[in-house]
């Protein structure tokens, strides 16, 4: 029998923790109480010590994204803000961090700000989404040397190019919800130097989003999400290594694109434009990621992949190679016409693929399967040639899974066509039992003899 540690009494074990912080420096004490002790901490527990009472008036970090965790009133977390701030003793103040309905407390705001501004700021986060109202702050960030960080929810951002010393460290930029300008951009490019990564989520744009970085060495992240307003990305950045993007098909005109590792194209149906074929502005942006690793897409981008019948009735193949992908994620979005047939002739170009993610919570491919029985079905299962040979795969994941029929043609594909597959996985939602059909158990047994180590789990 192992012996356990005596277990030391409580008010032992804090006397000691009391002696204990009054034998550490104050730089030392300052620096515990940034790194581990965030101002929402100590609001919730002050009982280490006395020195440790007024501690929030000296960590560098000031995060108050979590001020109404106790659902505390407005005025409530403003008088706590205010205390904190007007009390505030440390020498720096690394982080602020700032989550409010800024109406009627604008002047307050901007008075906490230029505090933080004066004590040597790397990073700020100011999100204003809960007033529904874009907060107009007269305070130039791009005059900051310090900062590092910088992330707006709901508050407006400009910067000029003769801001020779302003943002020179920045590494992160995040805009969520404002109108970003062209000259913002050109002139973030421009100044930031050490850019590692944008985000523009939510935001307005006129028509087009230029980045001209052909200098940077560091930019390696870009992130664009539901950005109204835009119809061109025009990208030269030959440091970028992930790309993401959500929202309608548009035009990409990307140069130097070698570095890309990484791609999310989460592209969106247009259901306003429902006679709109964006096949072909998909395609086009293809030849751009050819060479990534990873590739995250919806059904939309197989669509404009798939087989075409052109004049004469001929049916021609959109010619492409994914020479380098190792990670496929494909979200199934209705209405879309794929089946495993369109998933079959994407992966069979991509010779070095080790994992394939197929979401398809909320979808069933029953309006499909006409197409896929007449013309698709015999093809795929009766593959004398081996086309869809996937020597490299080694994990699938299905997400969604419900036990339908062409749910098992898709496990009947992967169980016979990926020799080295070592983990193929099937999450099924709760409410399965309640969606899912009764399960065709002779077809799954004859399945697990191909491979046994199937795994189901629920979520």
């Amino acid at each position: 029998m192992a012996f356990l540690p005596k277990r030391r009494k409580m008010g032992e074990s804090s006397n000691k923790m009391m002696k204990l912080t009054q034998k550490i420096p104050d730089d030392i004490v300052e620096h515990i109480i940034s790194m581990f002790l965030p101002v929402k901490s100590l609001l919730r527990n002050r009982i280490l010590s006395k020195r440790f009472v007024n501690t929030n008036i000296r960590s560098r970090n000031l995060d108050f994204s979590g001020i109404y965790f106790r659902r505390r009133s407005q005025l409530e977390a403003v008088g706590i803000i205010e205390e904190v701030i007007n009390q505030y003793k440390g020498s720096d103040i690394h982080r602020f961090i700032l989550l409010i309905n800024h109406l009627g407390i604008e002047d307050k705001i901007i008075s906490w700000i230029n505090t933080c501004l004066g004590k040597n700021i790397q990073e700020i986060v100011l999100d204003f989404s809960k007033s529904k109202k874009v907060m107009e702050i007269p305070i130039n960030f791009s005059a900051v040397e310090t900062l590092q960080h910088l992330k707006l929810r709901s508050c407006k951002f400009e910067m000029v190019d003769d801001s020779p010393k302003g943002l020179k460290l920045l590494r992160t930029l995040s805009l969520m919800r404002v109108k970003v300008m062209k000259e913002t951009i050109d002139a973030v490019f421009t100044n930031c130097i050490h850019l590692e990564s944008v985000e523009l989520i939510n935001c307005w744009m006129d028509d087009m989003l230029s980045i001209h970085a052909p200098e940077h060495k560091k930019f390696k992240s870009l992130v664009l999400s539901s950005i109204r307003g835009l119809s061109v990305i025009s990208l030269n950045a030959p440091s970028l290594e992930n790309f993401k993007y959500d929202g309608y098909a548009i035009k990409f005109n990307f140069v130097s694109t070698y570095t890309l590792k990484e791609v999310n194209l989460h592209y969106n149906r247009n259901f306003s434009q429902s006679y709109y074929d964006p096949s072909n502005l998909v395609v086009n942006n293809m030849n751009f990621i050819t060479r990534v690793f990873v590739l995250t897409t919806t059904t939309i981008f197989l669509e404009a992949l798939t087989n075409k019948y052109v004049g004469g009735g001929k049916l021609e193949k959109r010619p492409f190679k994914f020479e380098n992908l190792t990670k496929f994620h494909i979200s199934f979005k209705a209405p879309t016409f794929c089946t495993l047939f369109d998933i079959a002739e994407f992966l069979k170009e991509c010779p070095k693929l080790e994992r394939v993610v197929i979401d398809i919570q909320n979808f069933t491919f029953e309006p499909q399967l006409p197409l896929w029985e007449i013309h698709q079905k015999d093809q795929i299962q009766n593959d004398s040639k081996n086309s869809y040979l996937l020597k490299f795969l080694k994990k699938v994941k299905i997400i969604g899974y419900k036990g339908h029929s062409h749910e098992l043609d898709i496990l009947e594909f992967f169980a016979k066509n990926a020799p080295s597959l070592v983990k193929l996985k099937l999450v099924m939602p709760k409410k399965a039992k309640y969606i899912a059909r009764a399960p065709d158990s002779t077809r799954i047994n004859d399945i697990k003899k191909i491979f046994p180590a199937i795994k189901v789990t629920e979520v």
